[in-house]
């Protein structure tokens, strides 16, 4: 965080560019290098790609229905989504992404690609899904501290 309650940029950064950029350089430093396969299966890292972008997509279309913001950095968190897949985990879109990019690592299966879940879990986990739930917990309150004591942060 730079000043009181102003995201830094690492939060600015939205979580699908994160994925993106770590994916591309990943598999541009594989290419170069010629890095080995660590543990690979395709079929299932497809499957599990498809499944998260579906997940992150429910989370996106529940939002838009619910008139949300999307952007973590708001500060305004008109409304406190908890239906959907809301309902079983507070942070569907970064769980999709999670999911992507573990599907990423199975599909290419060298060890940089391994990492890839791994800092999206430490950035979304520890830096932009804090600095999201102090900000709605500003916004919403006693509302939002109810529905963090009911649905868990990620499954």
């Amino acid at each position: 965080m730079t000043e009181a309650g102003k995201p830094s940029w690492i939060v600015r950064i939205p979580t699908p560019i994160w994925l993106i950029a770590l994916v591309v350089m990943a598999l541009v430093v594989d290419m170069a290098l010629k890095v080995a396969v660590l543990f690979q299966y395709k079929p299932l890292g497809i499957a599990l790609i498809v499944l998260g972008a579906a997940l992150s997509a429910w989370g996106r279309l529940t939002f838009s229905r619910q008139r949300a913001e999307i952007i973590p950095s708001s500060d305004t968190h008109s409304a406190l989504v908890e239906s959907g897949p809301f309902a079983f985990t507070r942070n569907p879109m970064y769980l999709g992404i999670v999911i992507v990019a573990i599907g990423a690592a199975l599909t290419a299966g060298t060890w940089l690609m391994w990492l890839v879940p791994i800092v999206i879990f430490v950035l979304d986990n520890f830096v932009i899904i804090p600095f999201e739930e102090r900000s709605v917990e500003r916004a919403r309150g006693e509302a939002y501290r109810a529905y963090k004591a009911r649905v868990r942060r990620w499954i």
